[in-house]
């Protein structure tokens, strides 16, 4: 009788030790998925202001001004002739959810948003950050970005996702 109840509350120590594991790697593996976003949200976001603090004009990429208040999803940046370097174009791509940069609207290619894997007891998770593209928008001499990302944990439930907003001001300079 004691060596059942001896086994019986091994098995229960045992047993919350496990849950405890489990739980861990959950818990640290959602907080690596946080940091990665942030990181990546906030170094997209840097360049593409610094593309235009450094720009004298932005427009959008097909070269039709920005209206005042409404979103875009593209816009291209033109800088002093004295600064030398070409156009530049980002714009955010709906259907492959990524935000996109090159010299003009037809050479754009992702940025940085690079997928996640790696490899918890045998078994390989992917984790792919998306971008939902809320557009860039001037308000006078100000051009708005705004962008999404969302940390899709390559199952069905989208309410397990990581999702953070980012936005930002950039005063433009001409």
């Amino acid at each position: 009788m004691e060596l059942v109840v001896a086994a019986s509350i091994i098995a229960v120590v045992m047993a919350a030790i496990g849950f405890y594991f489990v739980y861990h790697i959950g818990t640290v593996d959602g907080g690596r998925a946080q940091l990665k976003l942030q990181r990546v949200g906030s170094l997209v976001m840097e360049e593409m202001a610094r593309a235009i603090r450094e720009g004298r004009t932005v427009m959008q990429a097909n070269e039709q001004p920005m209206s005042v208040g409404v979103p875009y999803e593209d816009l291209r940046v033109t800088y002093p002739i004295a600064n030398g370097k070409p156009p530049r174009c980002f714009s955010f791509d709906a259907i492959n959810k990524d935000i996109m940069e090159g010299p003009d609207e037809n050479n754009l290619s992702p940025m940085e948003l690079l997928d996640d894997s790696h490899t918890i007891g045998g078994e390989t998770r992917i984790h792919r950050i998306e971008c939902d593209g809320l557009g860039f928008r001037r308000e006078g001499n100000r051009v708005t970005i705004q962008f999404t990302l969302t940390h899709d944990r390559g199952n069905d439930d989208t309410a397990d996702d990581l999702t953070i907003h980012f936005g930002s001001a950039v005063k433009l300079r001409g």
